[in-house]
């Protein structure tokens, strides 16, 4: 293994001791009634559970009387001398910190390849980036895939008529959308006509505004909602309706495929009905003949519509798929800008009651959830609580340590990761503010996807290439968020297990081929440095030890 300067090596034994002798006898101490801060979190995480069966009572027992924020923070409030501290708190920012600098140097130990050797080459971290298996895409939006060249083929095939005041009227709304000043400009003084009757410049330009733009590179949520305003402009000829859809399933999953991608889940807006889940079969079969990529879909329901709305279509949806199932819809999903949506506000009346269905066996489903993108910092929290197994983004959690732990040792929550997303909607302003490795390395079963790759120009392989460049992940980590991408999809198992061993086999392929140009040194880091090893290992087995009684306790 490369050897690591002895500098960074007396850093990481510095950082171990304090760590070992500051924080890891916490559950030595102990807090009036006898308690430790596993006996507290014990007693926090059970009222998350006991709020879970409180819930599903009330929706089922009353037929949907909502529960109130007030209700719901009181069931989820310990009785005094049980509630966490500052201190204790601290202890677990400390014990969590404990468990990531462990986990990087037990990574840095297994690792097959040496990233830092390519780290200062953009050409070899593309390559590598590229060619690199990739497992699963769990995160992605359909309409949101088409790119540049398909967004130009689709409207040169439909040739529709762009009004650019009517336009206005929904990607401009104030509410939900906006657009920018030019973009408002262009569009007042654009002549109502076909697209193909305009010129090349205006052309280039209509087109531009189904792309977030590049400058600036961060935008508000609203300005990303525009987009889908501006989509719908694709669907406006009823005959090409169907072939605007194919195409765009198409053209991205040859992209995916492309990069080593053998199974993607989309999350798609679609209304109860028999025939829409019958063709989701046919191209399932289809498309995987075609690209070679296993596809499977979650069913959307969008948080910024009326609770009546979204509880009638939640109760139409459980109805259909018990009598009509279908193998390749596999979850539901719950989008749209989070800021003023609240997770326990918009989801109760379509997640408990999926949850009910699933418990008492009328359904099978699965459930993730958009959350901890933006707005409140419990809405992790309680997706998890309302019975979402997966959630997307959930970056916000890393502001919420007790919400953090809950998802590692309770949950072990897997989190769909969209870096360019986060950065170009301003979840984060720098890429060192991403908590995804913290993640990774506390032992959540993360994976990386796209989100809306067209619409932010970025690929499976530029998620990588940010991962890469942006932090001191190893080839080992990478390995596993590809494989942490199969595993916890929401397909069968017996398909889990075919793509698996299939990822096995390409990776033991491609540590071949990068074995010449990024194996680790020989000898080195492990082998001359026990001192700090062994720190680091003596502070984990105390953390272990903990988080061992903890988990027994459940």
């Amino acid at each position: 293994m490369k050897s690591i300067p002895r500098s960074i090596v007396l850093s990481v034994f510095i950082a171990c001791l304090t760590l070992f002798y500051g924080c890891t006898d916490d559950d030595n101490i102990t807090y009036p009634g006898g308690l430790t801060l596993s006996d507290k979190l014990a007693h926090q995480f059970a009222l998350y559970d006991e709020a879970q069966e409180k819930i599903l009572d009330r929706m089922t027992a009353r037929k949907s009387v909502k529960v109130s924020r007030e209700e719901w923070e009181a069931w989820l409030t310990p009785e005094e001398g049980l509630a966490l501290t500052d201190a204790d708190m601290e202890a677990l920012i400390q014990r969590q910190e404990a468990v990531i600098a462990q986990s990087r140097l037990e990574a840095l130990a297994k690792t097959s390849l040496d990233l830092d050797l390519i780290r200062g080459d953009k050409d070899l971290v593309e390559q590598y980036c590229y060619q690199l298996p990739k497992g699963g895409m769990l995160h992605i939006h359909p309409g949101g895939t088409r790119n540049a060249q398909t967004i130009k083929e689709i409207l040169e095939e439909v040739n529709p008529v762009i009004d650019g005041p009517t336009l206005l009227l929904t990607a401009n709304d104030g509410v939900l959308t906006m657009l920018y000043d030019d973009e408002i400009a262009f569009l007042e003084n654009l002549p109502v006509k076909a697209y193909l009757d305009f010129s090349e410049a205006e052309k280039e330009a209509i087109q531009a505004l189904f792309l977030l733009p590049e400058d600036p590179p961060t935008h508000d949520f609203m300005r990303f909602e525009a987009l889908f305003s501006i989509s719908d402009i694709l669907d406006s000829d009823p005959d090409k309706v169907d072939w605007v859809e194919e195409k765009t399933y198409l053209d991205f999953l040859e992209r995916a495929a492309a990069q080593n991608v053998s199974y993607v889940e989309f999350t798609s807006v679609m209304w109860p009905d028999a025939d829409t889940f019958d063709q989701l079969e046919v191209w399932a079969d289809e498309w995987l003949a075609r690209t070679g990529v296993t596809v499977r879909w979650n069913s959307a329901f969008v948080r910024t519509l009326p609770y009546d709305t979204n509880t009638a279509w939640t109760q139409a949806f459980i109805d259909l798929v018990e009598v009509h199932p279908c193998d390749v819809l596999v979850g539901i999903d719950l989008l749209a800008n989070e800021t003023n949506t609240p997770a326990l506000d918009t989801g109760q009346n379509i997640y408990i009651p999926v949850l009910e269905a699933v418990l008492n066996g009328r359904i099978s489903m699965h459930r993730t959830m958009h959350a901890g993108e933006l707005g409140l910092v419990h809405n992790v929290r309680d997706a998890m609580i309302l019975g979402a197994e997966r959630v997307g983004h959930g970056v916000l959690m890393d502001q919420d340590p007790l919400t953090l732990e809950y998802a590692r040792l309770v949950r072990r929550l897997p989190v769909e990761i969209n870096l360019y997303s986060n950065y170009r909607l301003r979840v984060i302003t720098d890429w060192a503010e991403h908590p995804f490795l913290d993640y990774l390395r506390l032992g959540l079963p993360i994976s990386l996807s796209t989100d809306d790759e067209g619409m932010f120009i970025t690929d499976i392989c530029n998620e990588c290439m940010v991962a890469v460049q942006n932090s001191d992940i190893t080839h080992e980590e990478m390995r596993q968020m590809s494989f942490n991408a199969l595993e916890t999809a929401f397909a069968s198992e017996d398909v889990k297990q075919a793509l698996l061993e299939d990822l096995e086999d390409d990776f033991l392929d491609f540590e071949a081929d990068w074995a010449s140009i990024a194996a680790p040194a020989k000898g080195g880091f492990l082998d001359d440095q026990d001192a700090p090893l062994n720190a680091a290992a003596m502070a984990y087995e105390v953390n272990a030890m903990n988080e061992a009684g903890f988990q027994a306790a459940q």
